[in-house]
């Protein structure tokens, strides 16, 4: 199966090098499947698209979009996943951060889920073994908490990490059912997770969690903010509302 990595990066110049070692470095390893890379840039002014361009001289796997603006984390998912699937023909792909929250290490433990049957593999924080970063301040732990709790009632989720940016996904069985374009998803921000995830848990797809250790920044700051929060609860007012009306 062809899986394709998307990371999304903006002024991750510090990090991306780095990174992109360890995901081959991990990924190499996986025998069963072809797994490439994908970078979605937001056209970012230091230095991060330059690093992509000279792994990509060595190495063919490693691909990179750079956007013409940047418009939010969601709209550079919702491309990579069209790019991966009708230029790539990747059958599912990983959405991954490029700050390393994500450990590549965790990577097998999610393709291995997908060898088991599974759709919709979540990497969670919020199950038995999975962790947040112990350093972050308690407004940030709100964050996430709050925003988690309201996709979950709001939408009567049966997961635990509504919220979670490290999911692989067996997108081509789902694709043509689901939002993946910037006219129909309902946040082109971080609440884009939302609206898919409670797209493919009512396509059901068979969805697993796997406890992840979710790590802090390598560099530079949280760009998580209350606007977020306020954004994941107009997501999911518009859901049940659609799902009121059966729209």
């Amino acid at each position: 199966m062809k899986i394709v990595i998307i990371i999304p990066t903006y002024n991750e110049q510090d990090s991306i090098g780095a990174l992109v070692d360890a995901v081959r470095t991990e990924t190499s390893l996986i025998k069963n499947h072809q797994i490439e890379l994908l970078i979605i840039d937001g056209n970012s002014p230091d230095k991060t698209a330059t690093i992509v361009q000279k792994k990509q001289s060595i190495d063919p796997s490693i691909h990179l979009i750079i956007e013409k603006q940047k418009k939010g984390l969601g709209a550079a998912y919702i491309h990579g996943m069209n790019y991966a699937m009708k230029t790539l023909g990747a059958e599912a792909v990983m959405e991954f951060d490029g700050d390393f929250q994500h450990d590549p290490k965790d990577i097998p433990k999610l393709i291995k889920q997908l060898d088991l049957g599974f759709e919709q593999i979540i990497g969670s924080r919020y199950i038995e073994g999975g962790t947040i970063p112990a350093t972050w301040p308690l407004y940030r732990k709100l964050l996430s908490k709050i925003g988690n709790r309201i996709a979950k009632i709001g939408l009567s989720l049966p997961t635990k990490d509504n919220t979670s940016g490290f999911k692989l996904t067996l997108l081509s069985k789902f694709a043509d059912k689901l939002p993946l374009n910037e006219k129909k998803i309902l946040s082109l921000r971080h609440a884009y997770k939302i609206h898919l995830l409670h797209d493919l848990i009512y396509l059901d797809a068979k969805t697993i969690e796997v406890p992840i250790n979710f790590l802090d920044r390598d560099n530079g700051l949280s760009k998580s903010t209350f606007s977020d929060v306020v954004e994941s609860l107009k997501v999911v007012i518009i859901l049940r509302w659609k799902k009121f009306l059966k729209i």
